[in-house]
């Protein structure tokens, strides 16, 4: 399928490809939460006790809070995604620079500035954070 000189099917296998992987991460996300919660139930059903532990191991369903992790560890992680991303669009530019290319927008690269900058944040902020003695 074609518009023009523009090709399409190339974009709809590679959103396609993106949109499923989600879905299928998302799919066995449920499927682990959901079993931790009938593990659960049966425990109540029969009268266990359950640990603080236990229940904190329900709290996303792979066992951590993201909501209370380090926002210095966070901040690395999206600084990291922010450069691939802009090194992925880059390279799909064919390897020019920002504003030099043809066919394929070569200021691609450029979206990877706003997981960095969000990255940048949440480490920066992560490092002035005043810790509260326990």
């Amino acid at each position: 399928m074609e518009f023009g000189n523009f090709a399409v099917a190339p974009y709809v296998v590679f959103w396609g490809a993106i949109v499923l992987f989600v879905l299928i991460g998302s799919f066995f996300k449920y499927k682990t939460r959901e079993s931790k919660h009938r593990m659960i139930e049966r425990l109540v059903e029969k009268g266990q006790t359950l640990s603080p532990e236990l229940l904190a191991s329900i709290s996303n369903g792979n066992g951590h809070d993201d909501r209370r992790g380090s926002p210095i560890q966070s901040g690395i992680f999206l600084m990291c995604i922010g450069i691939a991303l802009a090194v992925f669009f880059w390279a799909l530019s064919g390897g020019s620079g920002v504003f030099h290319g043809v066919g394929t927008p070569s200021w691609l690269l450029v979206i990877g500035i706003f997981p960095f900058m969000i990255g940048l944040a949440r480490f920066i902020g992560g490092l002035t954070e005043r810790r509260s003695p326990k």
